[in-house]
C-alpha cells in the first residue's frame, strides 16, 4: 500500500490484520482440498490432521485430527501475520498488484513448504511412523492392511503432493491479501478525496 495513502502505523496494522485473514482463508481452502485428496486416496477424512496430532502424542484419531486441524489453522494465521507484516513494510507495490501478489504468495508457499513442512515431516512425523501406523490401523480395522503397510510411503507421498498444496495456498493468500489491501487503499483515497472537497 502506498505510504502516502495511509500512515505508517496503519500500514503495519493493516498488513498484520489482512495477513491473518488471508492466511486463515487460504488455510481453510487448502483444508478442503486436503479432504478431497483423502477421499480420492480412499483414506478417512482428516487422516492428514490425525497424523499430525498423533505425531504430537495423541492416541485417539478424532482428538488427534482436531489438534492437527487447529494447529494447521493457527499456523496459517501466524504465517499470514508474518507475511502481511513483511509485505506491508517492504513490498507495497507488489501487494497492490494482484498478479505480482499471487506470484509473491506462491514463492512464499514454496518457502513455507521447504522451511516448515519438510522439517516437521522429517523430524516429527517420520520418527513416529510405526506408532501412527498402528493407531490408524486400530482406528479403522477395515482398512488396517492399507493403512499399516503404506503409511511411510503415504507420508512422503503427501509430502511431495504438499508442494502443489503450498503453491495453491500461496496463490490464494496472495490474491486475498492483495484484494483486501487494495480495497483499504481505495477507501482511504476516496475518504481523503471527500474530505478535501
Amino acid at each position: 500500500m502506498h505510504p502516502q495513502s495511509i500512515s505508517g502505523v496503519d500500514v503495519v496494522r493493516t498488513g498484520i490484520k489482512y495477513g491473518a485473514i488471508a492466511g486463515l482463508i487460504a488455510t481453510w481452502s487448502i483444508s478442503s482440498a486436503i479432504a478431497a485428496s483423502e477421499l480420492e486416496l480412499g483414506l478417512p477424512i482428516s487422516t492428514f490432521y490425525a497424523i499430525m496430532g498423533m505425531s504430537l502424542g495423541y492416541n485417539d484419531f478424532v482428538s488427534a485430527a482436531y489438534l492437527g486441524f487447529g494447529l494447521h489453522l493457527l499456523t496459517g494465521a501466524i504465517l499470514g501475520i508474518i507475511i502481511g507484516f513483511v509485505s506491508s513494510r517492504l513490498m507495497a507495490r507488489v501487494v497492490l498488484n494482484p498478479y505480482k501478489a499471487v506470484l509473491m504468495g506462491m514463492a512464499t508457499g514454496m518457502a513455507v513448504w521447504l522451511v516448515l513442512f519438510l522439517p516437521i515431516t522429517a523430524l516429527l512425523v517420520q520418527p513416529s511412523i510405526q506408532r501412527i501406523s498402528f493407531l490408524l490401523a486400530e482406528s479403522f480395522p477395515s482398512q488396517s492392511a492399507m493403512l499399516s503397510g503404506n503409511t511411510g510411503q503415504m507420508v512422503w507421498g503427501i509430502g511431495l503432493s504438499a508442494i502443489a498444496f503450498h503453491l495453491v495456498w500461496g496463490a490464494i493468500f496472495g490474491y486475498i491479501f492483495s484484494s483486501l489491501v487494495r480495497i483499504k487503499a481505495f477507501r482511504v483515497t476516496r475518504t481523503k478525496g471527500e474530505t478535501m472537497q
